[in-house]
C-alpha cells in the first residue's frame, strides 16, 4: 500500500513524498532508517490503493479484475438485450402472407416476378390452365398467357398445385393465388356462369385495372411536367397511389423533377 508523508529538511523547508509499505507504522520505521523524520503519514488516494491496504495488493488486484469482468458482462448483456429489442421491432413477413389466396402484388425478387408475369409462371405451372389463371392473378399487369380453352380450365379445377417446402417465396404466393382463382371460378360456376364467360371476365377485369394504372401514371407525369410546386405533385402522387393500393394494383413511382 502507498502512503503520502511529509518531512522537513534542516533548512526548515517542508517536503512531501510517497512511500509503499505494509502499514503506516512501517512507513515511519522505514523512512527513519533512511534518516527522514516523517509526519502526516496518510494512505495515498485511489480506490485500488485503499483496497490493497485492506486486502493486500494481490487480492486487491484479483478483486478489481473480477469487478471489471462483472461490469463488462453486464454491459454485454445490456447491449445484447437492446439488440434483441431492435430485432424484434423489425417487421417480419408472416408465412400466412405467402399462403393468402387473394389477388395481390407479389413480394419478392423483381426479376423473378417480371419473368413470371411474361410467361405465365411457366417454371411453376407445367399445365396451361394454371398458367392462364396465373396471368390474371396479379392485379393491373399485362397477362402473359391471354388465351386457353375450356378443357384446360376444367382440368385445372380438378387439380391442386400444392406448395412444396423448397418453393421460393414467389412460387408460394402465385400458387396460393391461383388456387384462390380456382375457388373464384367454382363459385362463379355455382351461380350459373360458364368457364368461357369467366375467362372473358378475367380479361375485362385485367384491362380495366391496367387502365386505372395508366390513368394515374399519366396524371402524375403530367403534374410533374406542368411546373406545379413539388408539394402539389407529391400530394397528387400520394392520392393516386392510395387509389391504386385500395384496388391491389401496383403503385406508380414518383417521377423525377422535369420528367
Amino acid at each position: 500500500m502507498k502512503f503520502t508523508y511529509q518531512y522537513k529538511t534542516s533548512d526548515g523547508v517542508r517536503h512531501s513524498g510517497v512511500h509503499a509499505a505494509r502499514s503506516r507504522e512501517a512507513v515511519y520505521d522505514e523512512l527513519r532508517a533512511k534518516g527522514i523524520k516523517a509526519f502526516g503519514v496518510e494512505p495515498a488516494p485511489g480506490f485500488f490503493n485503499r483496497l490493497s491496504g485492506l486486502l493486500g495488493w494481490r487480492l486487491a488486484a484479483f478483486v478489481v479484475l473480477a469487478l471489471a469482468l462483472v461490469v463488462a458482462t453486464v454491459a454485454y448483456l445490456r447491449e445484447s438485450a437492446q439488440l434483441r429489442e431492435k430485432e424484434a421491432e423489425v417487421p417480419v413477413v408472416e408465412e400466412s402472407v405467402f399462403l393468402a389466396k387473394t389477388r395481390r402484388q407479389i413480394i419478392g425478387d423483381t426479376a423473378v416476378i417480371e419473368a413470371g408475369m411474361k410467361n405465365g409462371w411457366s417454371d411453376v405451372f407445367p399445365e396451361e390452365g394454371e398458367r392462364f389463371l396465373a396471368s390474371f392473378a396479379i392485379p393491373g399487369v399485362p397477362a402473359g398467357v391471354r388465351t386457353t380453352n375450356v378443357a384446360e380450365l376444367e382440368k385445372a379445377l380438378k387439380r391442386t398445385v400444392a406448395i412444396q417446402p423448397d418453393d421460393s417465396m414467389e412460387a408460394k404466393q402465385i400458387k396460393s393465388m391461383v388456387e384462390g382463382m380456382k375457388d373464384e371460378l367454382r363459385a362463379y360456376l355455382a351461380k350459373g356462369g360458364t368457364i368461357a364467360k369467366y375467362g372473358e371476365r378475367l380479361v375485362e377485369r385485367q384491362e380495366q385495372e391496367l387502365s386505372y394504372y395508366r390513368r394515374v401514371k399519366e396524371e402524375i407525369a403530367s403534374a410533374a411536367k406542368s411546373g406545379l410546386p413539388d408539394a402539389e405533385v407529391e400530394a397528387k402522387w400520394k392520392s393516386g397511389n392510395a387509389e391504386l393500393r385500395n384496388m391491389g394494383i401496383r403503385l406508380v413511382p414518383m417521377p423525377e423533377s422535369g420528367d
